[in-house]
């Protein structure tokens, strides 16, 4: 906090001070009334400036870093990415001990552009080429490559530095696509206040529903939220409908997207995506977008009479499976073979798959999936005896009649062998009860989420009808308070469980007035905005004024009344938010974050609902509706309490651990099962996923 920030709150609480002594001489402390007229002005003096600061301070401009100009925000965003992808990097291993030597070669003409067309797209673009000509390969045969050659080939074989990445489930299309940011991060390839990849999943992406560019700045600013504040130069009165540093980032062509996983749409929608693609993206803006071989395929064959979509200016590639010798070399590298351990391990296994390059298991052992699976269960970590793990010639034992066979078997014993107990890093959870709960979370991304591979922690209530038990809850509350206070009196009982009604009928109402969907998550950005709620909050606080005060007289009522539409306005406009920071948010992160806007909503609505209320009426019809206003708020402006709620009783019935971010974040780095993208966990492979999801636990 600043020199500036701690003169003014020293201010605030002297003028706070001074006002509470000015009422205290003049009403005095001899009647109860009198005490709860002060403690209404003190709520007020306290609740009000900052609920109206809160909403504006964002909206009129303020500084931060909106005050930087966009080369300094990309150089900003390009140092933190680079960062946070170098982390998951070595979390992943992806280059422990080596990274694999993926090949391609070019793709089905198909489903790439014609290579003279191409040609000719980057001639005539604006401004010329952007690379030079004289490196431009001949034609599609001239991007064949492996390893590191993926930069060279998107930055200059492609004329229009436009490519989609195909592929067999596995064959390491994400770590490609890691590997190719990363390169294009470097300062060989990238000059400061230049362009920088992101990779965006599309999974989340729903082209029917969602304007492209608006999108991916949603997700440039939920990971990133130092984007969210306004680019400079842009100020509220511009007239754009979105001035942050994200989308000027976007639409001044600084970000370049490496759009991951095509296929993870469902198959009716991914025309549609091709389509937003070609109308957000022009054929003169680089990108890459990565697909399965079959469902891109599908994508650019739709059903019969639909229009056919191709994506425009672009180049194709398709990844080559590992050869035998390179998956034995690997596996053997990563046993220790070369440093005077376990020399050997993997003879016989190697012996056998040079054999039959072709058999059943060479193809299980064909992608980088499958070498992960085989490494995780038959070679030892750092730090760990052979004597304590499976030998891989258990391989030469196994069902090897087809290639499903012998990958059935390697998820079988994956879950197993991430979860066997290391010296070093010691599970607070058993075998038995990871599973149960990985399992768990696989059947709720496919079965609930219809097949999302993100774990949101914010769609964790989606597994249980949230809304229907609040409002049971709420009613509930509201029964047995009535009850109470007809038998035994609203002063004692009634009065107590009245408040937890109004609690429960607050968030139920929260609940209502934000609907979870699959592609929503916790806000990022915090102001104030015109919109219908201003008008409802402004509405709904006017006629509780009039209801509450009237009985206290016409005066009492009205100034009750603007002072409840007041609030309620400010309130139906008011967006959560959380703290600009140039670092990627993690999914806890996050979590943390919401939390506190949701504690910051409850505090603020509260003292100012009930200062109002309890200035025109009674103090203790004050506190009762501050303590309602300030949960309706919150919970409508927060998800924390959702994933609080869902956490606990998907915990009660042994679905979850207690502790479930904890858990994820284990499995993540410590145990390899899942993988971070951005704000959200997935598991390490859809496949993967896909296998716990139909496996039974019970």
């Amino acid at each position: 906090m600043g020199g500036g920030t701690r003169w003014l709150s020293r201010l605030y609480v002297a003028v706070v001070l001074l006002a509470v002594t000015g009422v205290l001489w003049a009403w005095g402390v001899d009647r109860v009334d009198a005490v709860g007229k002060v403690i209404g002005v003190v709520t007020a003096l306290l609740g009000l400036p900052p609920l109206v600061f809160t909403a504006f301070r964002l909206r009129w401009g303020t500084p931060g870093p909106g005050s930087v100009s966009l080369g300094e925000a990309a150089d900003m965003l390009a140092e933190a990415a680079r960062r946070q992808w170098e982390a998951e990097t070595r979390v992943r291993r992806l280059n422990d001990p080596y990274p694999l030597p993926v090949a391609w070669e070019a793709a089905d003409p198909d489903s790439a552009e014609d290579w003279a067309l191409l040609r000719a797209a980057a001639e005539q673009a604006p401004g010329g080429p952007s690379n030079d000509p004289s490196r431009w390969a001949d034609g599609p045969e001239g991007l064949n490559g492996s390893g590191n050659d993926i930069e060279e080939v998107f930055l200059q074989r492609i004329p229009t530095r436009r490519l989609v990445v195909l592929g067999e489930p596995g064959a390491g299309k994400t770590m490609l696509l890691i590997r190719l940011l990363l390169a294009l991060l470097s300062p060989a390839h990238r000059e400061p206040g230049g362009p920088l990849p992101f990779l965006f999943p599309l999974a989340t992406f729903d082209p029917t529903r969602q304007d492209l560019r608006a999108w991916m700045t949603h997700q440039l600013i939920r990971e990133y939220p130092m984007l969210g504040s306004p680019a400079a130069g842009i100020g509220a009165g511009s007239g754009l409908r979105d001035d942050s540093l994200a989308r000027a980032l976007i639409d001044n062509g600084l970000v370049i997207p490496l759009f991951d996983g095509l296929d993870e749409l469902p198959r009716a929608v991914r025309p549609h995506a091709l389509q937003s693609l070609n109308e957000a993206l022009p054929a003169q803006h680089p990108l890459v977008l990565s697909s399965r071989t079959a469902e891109y395929g599908q994508a650019l064959a739709p059903a019969r009479n639909a229009t056919v979509v191709r994506l425009n200016g672009v180049a194709g590639i398709v990844l080559k499976p590992l050869n035998a010798a390179v998956a034995t070399a690997y596996l053997s590298r990563d046993a220790g073979e070369g440093t005077g351990r376990n020399a050997g391990r993997w003879s016989r296994t190697a012996n056998a798959l040079q054999d039959d390059p072709g058999s059943p298991l060479a193809q299980a052992l064909s992608t980088p999936l499958g070498l992960f699976l085989a490494r995780t269960i038959y070679n030892p970590r750092p730090g760990e005896s052979t004597a304590e793990i499976p030998h891989p010639d258990a391989l030469l034992d196994i069902d090897r009649s087809s290639r499903a066979a012998v990958e059935h078997h390697l998820f079988r014993a994956f879950l197993p062998a991430a979860y066997r107990p290391h010296p070093s890093h010691p599970c607070p959870w058993s075998l038995e009860q990871a599973e149960r709960y990985l399992a768990f979370l696989a059947r709720h991304l496919e079965d609930t989420l219809a097949g999302s591979p993100h774990i949101a922690w914010w769609q964790l209530s989606a597994s249980f009808p949230t809304r229907r038990l609040i409002l049971a809850l709420g009613f509930a509350g509201l029964l047995t308070s009535l009850l109470a206070g007809l038998l035994l009196g609203w002063p004692v009982l009634g009065g107590g469980i009245l408040v937890v009604a109004l609690l429960c009928a607050s968030a139920t109402a929260g609940a209502l007035f934000t609907p979870v969907h699959e592609h929503s998550g916790p806000n990022i950005r915090i102001g104030w905005l015109p919109n219908i709620f201003v008008v409802v909050g402004a509405g709904s606080g006017l006629v509780a004024g009039l209801v509450l005060g009237l009985p206290f007289g016409l005066w009492n009522a009205v100034t009750t009344a603007v002072g409840a539409a007041l609030v309620g306005g400010l309130a139906g406009g008011l967006s959560a938010g959380v703290p600009t920071t140039s670092a990627a948010l993690s999914p806890h992160d996050l979590l943390t974050v919401d939390r506190r806007v949701f504690i910051g909503l409850w505090i603020t609505g509260a003292l100012a609902a009930g200062s109002v209320v309890g200035l025109g009426t009674r103090w203790q019809l004050g506190v009762l509706c501050g303590l309602a206003f300030g949960t309706f708020l919150a919970t409508g402006g927060a998800m924390w309490w959702r994933y609080s709620t869902a956490r606990m009783l998907l915990a009660a019935q042994r679905r979850l651990p207690w502790r479930l971010m904890r858990f994820l974040a284990d499995a993540h780095v410590r145990r390899g099962v899942l993988r971070r993208v951005g704000t959200v966990y997935q598991f390490r492979h859809l496949t993967l996923q896909r296998h716990l999801a139909r496996r039974d636990v019970s």
